[in-house]
């Protein structure tokens, strides 16, 4: 079946109204805010012990550096390097033209975002300001724009993951399908995306359950994206080998970090390293335990969360599935930080016009979200910053930021409006 035209699939038309700003305006005041910042990361890290840059983007950037230099021309000679090699492809011109053409890279992919949300904010809420939501909730957002200057990689997925919603909202499936794929590729956790798009896929209208559930649209959308993946892997793998594989991929099965970590489940593994000399925590491997052996005891509840959530909103509303998907994801993994944030802030402007909250449950909901994260910063402070043994303490304030955002992804799918009132995304059967 054909995709139908964007004006045939949406309904509830709404008066078009003018921004309060023009798009290119935005993407002018976003582009100095990114270069200011650049400017100012240049002179605070050659004056202060405490950089500006994030350390990350000083390992994508070596990795970059010992795939032109190194006999191997391996990024993963680069220890705790733990990326796809694409991104450090990415990077070569940091070496060949300035140091921070990386930071500028991820700031044209935050302003690539904007332009997505802003086309994307139009169709979905014709009558309502993109200015206001797409440009406060992200091309303006201190947030945002600290995240991408300091030199995390997060944008470019971003790119991907708003690139793939912006393609199947055109009825471009298999331009998606590949787009998912790159999206997935880079980081892993797309991949929940594949249950809500399925059920976003017009389906047949007759036959059996199972006849109507593999429907020809989805089959070939699964099977473009798959295969993309494979041929991506495929090409990385005879380049770079099993070290691509254990590094891009299977490190990840089995990250625990007990510091930097949002996630209660950062005290277990520092309790099971707590026999080793602090010093040398970084260099060991955890003593086996039932979550950090077995992946699939903490990914299990947080996968059928996360795809149960894609499955019962898909259909109905692609960009509120996504959010919520990403929302549980990131809020039950076990391993959070701040740029995890990032994942479904992409999705915010898309979704948050579309829930029926009042002053006070709004209020509410914010506070849920920020409070818990303002204390276990607090705490962070203390034990990163000072030295003080508050790892008890800490462990509590993570219990506390999951309890948070559990009652605001409850909140949140209270509030949603059921894609009614607006022009929503629903796929003709």
């Amino acid at each position: 079946m054909a995709p139908k035209p964007p004006s045939a699939r949406h309904s509830h038309p709404e008066p078009p109204s003018p921004p309060s700003l023009s798009l290119r305006t935005l993407l002018l005041l976003s582009l100095l805010f990114h270069l200011a910042l650049i400017f100012y990361a240049s002179y605070h890290d050659s004056l202060s012990a405490l950089k500006y840059t994030d350390v990350d983007y000083r390992v994508f950037s070596d990795a970059s550096s010992l795939i032109l230099h190194s006999p191997s021309h391996s990024p993963y000679a680069r220890p705790t390097y733990r990326y796809t090699p694409l991104l450090a492809l990415l990077l070569l011109p940091n070496h060949l033209l300035h140091a921070a053409w990386g930071k500028a890279l991820f700031s044209l992919c935050d302003l690539a975002i904007g332009a997505l949300l802003w086309r994307l904010f139009r169709q979905r809420f014709p009558a309502r300001d993109p200015a206001m939501w797409v440009g406060g909730m992200w091309l303006m957002n201190p947030f945002v724009v600290n995240i991408a200057t300091r030199g995390s990689a997060e944008a470019v997925l971003g790119t991907l993951v708003v690139g793939t919603l912006a393609l199947l909202e055109e009825g471009r499936w298999d331009a998606a399908a590949v787009a998912l794929a790159g999206a997935v590729h880079f980081k892993i956790y797309p991949f929940i995306y594949g249950a809500s798009i399925l059920a976003f896929l017009p389906s047949r209208a007759k036959g059996s359950l199972l006849a109507r559930l593999i429907s020809p649209a989805r089959i070939r959308f699964s099977f473009i994206s798959l295969l993309t993946f494979i041929l991506l892997n495929a090409a990385c793998y005879a380049i770079w080998g099993h070290p691509f594989l254990r590094h891009t991929y299977l490190y990840h099965l089995s990250r625990i970090d007990h510091r930097h970590n949002f996630s209660p489940s950062f005290y277990p593994t520092y309790l099971s390293l707590s026999s080793h000399p602090l010093s040398s925590l970084s260099s060991l491997t955890p003593t086996p335990s039932l979550s950090s052996s077995n992946p699939l005891f903490s990914l299990a509840p947080q996968l059928a969360l996360s795809l149960g959530l894609g499955i019962a909103f898909g259909h109905a509303d692609l960009p509120f599935a996504w959010f919520t998907q990403t929302f549980a994801f990131v809020g039950f993994n076990r391993v959070a930080t701040s740029q995890y944030f990032l994942w479904y802030l992409f999705l915010l402007p898309l979704v948050l016009p579309s829930l029926r909250l009042s002053r006070t449950r709004a209020a509410t909901l914010l506070a849920l979200w920020v409070l818990p994260q303002v204390l276990w910063l607090s705490l962070a402070y203390r034990l990163e910053f000072l030295g003080r043994p508050v790892f008890l303490p800490l462990w509590g304030a993570g219990l506390v930021w999951v309890a948070g955002n559990a009652g605001v992804l409850g909140g949140v799918v209270g509030g949603w409006d059921g894609g009614g009132g607006r022009g929503r995304w629903r796929v003709e059967r």
